[in-house]
């Protein structure tokens, strides 16, 4: 299955960066005997002497929808559960985390203009959200599309750039090798 244009995107800023990752098909479901599925994240994330990030990319529009509403951030409960339940069945060495690729639509983001990655004519903001952060405080938006979200206020004090999650150390180490 082809990646949409958010995943493509962060996975080509991982790639640039060269920051330790595989990608995980989408596009296959785990069936277990009792015929419940699980839903595959999107990547893993190695980091040395950190520990491994499960990501799921959640892709939103800032400003978003035909509100212009600014930090969109919903999941679904199929995320959630298979987030969380992929990080019970890969142990402590690994933590779920949400990555809200923004595509930037308007002369406002969610990051200052030098944070953004430009890919493809777009630029884009990753902003990550840690599974249990946003498990503490969500919330049931839609019944009929089983989607929750944080409250806004408090999923902007917890949310950070997606670079916060990678030691500065890391980062700045994988910068100086970009072509």
């Amino acid at each position: 299955m082809q990646k949409n244009h958010y995943e493509s995107a962060f996975e080509a800023f991982l790639r640039i960066s060269n920051i330790p990752y595989f990608s995980n098909r989408q596009d296959f479901r785990n069936r277990f005997k009792n015929g419940s599925s699980l839903k595959n994240f999107d990547f893993v994330i190695s980091l040395p002497q950190q520990g491994n990030w499960i990501v799921d990319v959640k892709g939103r529009k800032f400003p978003g929808g035909s509100n212009k509403r600014h930090w969109k951030h919903w999941t679904t409960r199929d995320d959630l559960s298979g987030l969380l339940k992929w990080e019970k069945m890969l142990g402590d060495q690994f933590r779920g985390l949400f990555v809200f690729a923004y595509q930037i639509c308007d002369d406002i983001s969610p990051l200052p203009v030098e944070n953004l990655f430009a890919w493809k004519k777009q630029l884009y903001a990753f902003i990550g959200v840690e599974l249990h952060q946003y498990l503490g405080e969500v919330r049931l938006i839609s019944p009929q599309w089983q989607t929750y979200e944080m409250p806004i206020r408090r999923f902007k004090t917890v949310a950070r750039p997606f670079t916060d999650f990678i030691s500065p150390e890391w980062f700045q180490k994988s910068k100086t090798n970009i072509p």
